[in-house]
Order: structure tokens, then sequence, then C-alpha cells
């Protein structure tokens, strides 16, 4: 499997209050938990996308032992998540040995691994096409994208990452699941306490 997994952990999780990537979960924090569901999931390759030094990810990405080369740091904070997808989008097309970006939401610890493992067979199975998970009908996070969009992403002016998608003529697979977690992200206090009874 060649596939780069870009963690997007750049935000300021201004309605949690509180650093979200930074939050307890399961015996580490929620993003040394995505960290290490990634890698159970078969991933070999994978950068956390943060504000920079002296961030409160870039602090624990230090306590968590990451190395720099598992690292970038958004390219344009400016434009928000965009500026982290660009930003990795970067990265992955400098890469050529790549299939695919999977761009993974780092609020989402609540997903199941075997989820995950189920996308990275799917990029496996489709290098040419964009892989969405579906969850009775609606497609959620993660994502994975074909190398051959990269370097257009990469430079876009669209707002959003929906907005991109919206204009690609790319074929896509898409893989239905039973996890709904795939629709939910962490934003608000009451996010969290229902993504730990998700995740349990």
């Amino acid at each position: 499997m060649s596939a780069l997994v870009a963690i997007m952990a750049a935000g300021e999780s201004r309605r949690m209050g509180v650093p979200k990537m930074c939050l307890p979960w399961k015996g580490s924090s929620v993003l040394g938990h995505l960290l290490g569901q990634w890698r159970e999931a078969g991933v070999a390759k994978i950068v956390v996308v943060h504000a920079g030094a002296g961030s409160p990810v870039a602090v624990e990405l230090a306590r968590l032992g990451v190395s720099p080369e598992e690292q970038a740091v958004t390219a344009a904070p400016g434009r928000e998540m965009m500026g982290s997808v660009m930003t990795a989008a970067r990265r992955a097309a400098a890469d050529g040995s790549l299939t695919h970006l999977i761009i993974a939401l780092g609020d989402q610890p609540h997903l199941r691994t075997e989820t995950l493992r189920d996308l990275v067979r799917a990029c496996d199975m489709a290098p040419g096409k964009i892989v969405r998970v579906l969850h009775r009908g609606t497609a959620g996070h993660p994502i994975a994208l074909p190398s051959s969009v990269l370097a257009e992403l990469g430079e876009t002016s669209c707002a959003t990452l929906r907005d991109f998608l919206g204009l690609l003529k790319s074929p896509v697979l898409d893989l239905t699941c039973d996890d709904s977690g795939v629709l939910m992200d962490i934003d608000t206090p009451d996010d969290y306490v229902r993504a730990i009874r998700a995740g349990d």
C-alpha cells in the first residue's frame, strides 16, 4: 500500500475551548490514539499538519516522539483547514511512489480501526480513484485522493475541499461502512462526550 495519511491538526479548537488533539483518549491523547490507529491499519507514511512550533499540537507531537519527517506546518493558516489540505497535497505530490493522499480529520479518534483498514485496502484496489467512506448513503471522512489530482490541489484557489472535489472528473469508489463515526467529528465538549461513548 502506498498512501500518505495526512492528519489535519492545525485548528484552534475555538468551540472546544481547549486543544482537542491533546484531550485524553484511551490511555493516550486524541492525537496519539489516531497515530496508533493508522499504524495499526497498515499505514507506513503519516504526516501531521499543525500550526507550528510552540503550538499545543507541536508540544504534544514532541511528547509522543513523532519525528520531524512526520510533521508539516500549515503553509496557509489564513485558509484554515484548506490550507492544511493544500500543505499535505504538496508534500504528497513530491513523493512519486504514492497512489493516494488520505485526508484524515484530527478529531475523529472514535472511528473504528477496521474502517481505516478497509479504506487502506480500497486504495490498493483503486489506485486512480477517489475513495470515499459512506454511512447510510452520506459521505464522510477520511477521504482518499489519487495522486493525479494532488498537484492541482496543492495550488487550488477553492475555499474548501468540498468545492475542489466538486470540480473533479476523477472516478470514485464508494466504500459503504456501518461506522457512523465517519460522519462525526469533535468540535464541542458535548461532541467529545458523544465521541467517547461512540468509541467504546
